[in-house]
């Protein structure tokens, strides 16, 4: 039997600002900002998992281009805007390790990246003492030594990643997750990034039960989901950013993510899909942050989506499609006895 009989499952959901990346300090300011609300919404003396969406550290790469951002007319133009002010060398990534020019730009600016992502997510799941995948970043990879990515060192090979990483209550990194199947936008159309192995899929030990994480996408593919529920996962942590109108069609088609592999397939005891909402520029994204449980809750309101009405499952469902807001829910621990999500203590 688990050491504590509940656990928490929160999912963030984030509004993307571009405020917020211009600088270390604004990306501080806006992960302080949620982890407070986070805080007082979570009991301290019960073990909690906090989710972030996909994409949480994506705009890192515009940190100090504010004055030459505020002026671009269009994720395009951005783009070249943030190449000119770094062209040299971006140029020799480019050369050297035969990147496209946005991976040769991320390549470049991965430091300032890397230091800002994990210092600011390492302080957020210490300060609050919960477990915390930090939604993806778009980094190489680096050895993990101690609980902490070296990536002040060289990085193990010149790829770029759609990567989630895990910190545990004491700040350190447990683990990590590459994201293995892309959208069109991740591959020629735009940021040319490298697809992770499903070889490399791990699932992770941790007080609240085994957690495996399915980025976006592989939360709707069956090998990557296959490949976490025979490594024994109990809960799926589907970090997602849609960028489409939050339709009926599209609210249908997302139940074939982690509702449908907990609530209908039952492959795992709980999901948690925290979706990312706001825009950057034309780039714009809609969803409802969800949790699932194969039961649901006894006794409680039935949920869903908001075009498609209420169905089994779905614990908690954020409000909107378009805000910022935190979906917590306590529920039996995965490896207790009972299977039922009941009465759970206020």
């Amino acid at each position: 039997m688990p050491e504590h009989p509940w656990i928490q499952l929160v999912a963030v959901q984030m509004k993307l600002e571009l405020e917020a990346y211009f600088s270390r300090e604004a990306f501080a300011a806006k992960i302080g900002e949620i982890m407070d609300k986070v805080c007082r919404t979570i009991d301290p003396g019960v073990p909690a998992l906090v989710v972030f969406p996909e994409d949480a550290g994506l705009m890192l790469v515009l940190a100090g281009m504010e004055k030459r951002l505020r002026r671009a007319a269009g994720i395009a133009r951005g783009i070249e805007a943030a190449v000119r002010a770094l062209f040299f060398p971006a140029l020799y990534h480019r050369v050297r390790h035969r990147l496209q020019w946005v991976p040769a730009l991320f390549y470049t600016r991965r430091k300032a990246i890397a230091s800002s992502y994990f210092d600011v997510f390492s302080n957020a799941a210490r300060s609050c003492g919960v477990y915390l995948v930090a939604g993806s970043v778009l980094l190489p990879p680096f050895a993990v030594e101690d609980g902490r990515v070296a990536w002040w060192r060289r990085p193990l090979a010149p790829a770029l990643h759609n990567t989630a990483f895990l910190f545990g209550p004491d700040g350190k990194v447990i683990g990590k997750q590459d994201k293995v199947h892309l959208i069109e936008l991740e591959r020629e159309e735009a940021l040319h990034l490298d697809p992770g192995s499903l070889s490399s899929l791990r699932v992770y030990e941790t007080e609240l039960g085994r957690l495996g994480i399915a980025i976006c996408l592989d939360g709707f593919q069956d090998p990557v989901v296959e490949a976490l529920e025979e490594q024994g996962a109990d809960i799926l942590v589907q970090p997602s950013a849609n960028p489409k109108p939050w339709s009926p069609e599209q609210q249908w088609d997302w139940l074939n993510g982690s509702y449908r592999r907990v609530a209908v397939e039952r492959r795992f005891r709980y999901a948690v899909n925290p979706m990312m909402t706001g825009s950057i520029w034309e780039l714009e994204f809609y969803g409802q942050s969800a949790i699932v449980a194969q039961e649901g809750a006894a006794g409680g309101p039935a949920l869903g989506y908001a075009a498609l009405g209420p169905m089994p499952g779905f614990l908690a469902v954020a409000g909107s499609d378009s805000a910022e807001e935190i979906v917590a829910v306590k529920v039996p621990h995965p490896r207790r006895q009972s299977s039922t999500v009941t009465d759970s203590p206020s």
